[in-house]
């Protein structure tokens, strides 16, 4: 019988660094919106379509202030003059 081999998704975790002994809860939200987004920006070659430059980003940090709208934290940042 031949082995079968599962390729699993790098996971990320994003924790808030100030609470001590962050850790995970098991306690899970599908945000369908959310992967769609961090999929569309870490696409290889697709930064030109989403912000109109030719540098590929990851997806580094998630920043919740309450409201209904999430900041995606990017690296490179979004118009980092380093270039």
């Amino acid at each position: 019988m031949k082995d079968t081999v599962v390729t699993l998704p790098q996971e990320r975790v994003f924790i808030d660094v100030k609470v001590n002994r962050a850790r995970r809860s098991g306690y899970f939200v599908r945000c369908n919106q959310l992967r769609q987004a961090i999929e569309k920006i870490e696409k290889k070659g697709q930064s030109l379509v989403v912000f109109g430059d030719h540098v590929d980003r990851k997806v580094v940090g998630i920043v919740y202030d309450g409201s209904n709208t999430m900041e995606l934290i990017l690296d490179p940042p979004i118009g980092d003059d380093e270039e």
